[in-house]
């Protein structure tokens, strides 16, 4: 078993004698969406790296596939799911803001 191959337990599968296994890729991006205040231990026990805090309970992390496997089940999590990131885009994005006159917040007047 790889490190992104999962063992399914299913007792049908045991009861036939078959083996499940889901490969997924070895880290990927996930938006995760949760409900208290663990949701960045959460991401962190599972193996995985908080990459964007977006608000409150929403962010992009990285995780393992096993890392996304355990967060899908736990109910703190109210959703979880991968994320595909254009960097054509990204990079375009990037360079506007970077060309952007922003006004710097929290000073006086």
């Amino acid at each position: 078993m790889t490190v992104n191959e999962v063992d399914v337990k299913s007792t049908i599968a045991e009861v036939m004698g078959a083996r499940i296994s889901v490969t997924g890729p070895a880290r990927g991006m996930y938006l995760v969406t949760g409900r208290g205040a663990s949701l960045e231990s959460l991401v962190k026990n599972a193996g995985g790296e908080v990459v964007l805090r977006l608000n409150g309970g929403i962010m992009l992390a990285t995780l393992t596939f096993p890392g996304y496997l355990s967060l899908k089940g736990n109910y703190q999590i109210s959703r979880i799911g991968p994320v595909t990131v254009d960097l054509k885009r990204l990079a375009k994005l990037s360079e506007m803001l970077a060309k952007a006159n922003i006004p710097k917040t929290g000073g006086a007047g």
